[in-house]
């Protein structure tokens, strides 16, 4: 099963959402210019998380990671 790495730092998970939450989790400029990049905002994902049920901060995320990070075979 592959794993996927970060665009902007390179940390590998084993899945997309726990890619999400590790995104998330970042708050250099580097990160979140990426989101930006990507149409999205930092701020927007994590008041989605905190008011919304589901995980919708980092399931809307994850579904972009989906489309852009790396698989890698490493761990």
């Amino acid at each position: 099963m592959p794993n996927y790495r970060c665009p902007m730092c390179r940390k590998i998970c084993s899945e997309h959402l726990d890619l999400a939450r590790h995104y998330l989790g970042q708050t250099d400029k580097k990160h979140k210019d990426w989101l930006k990049t990507q149409g999205l905002s930092y701020a927007s994902l994590i008041k989605a998380q905190v008011t919304e049920f589901g995980n919708k901060g980092y399931q809307t995320l994850a579904d972009v990671l989906k489309k852009t990070a790396t698989a890698v075979d490493e761990i």
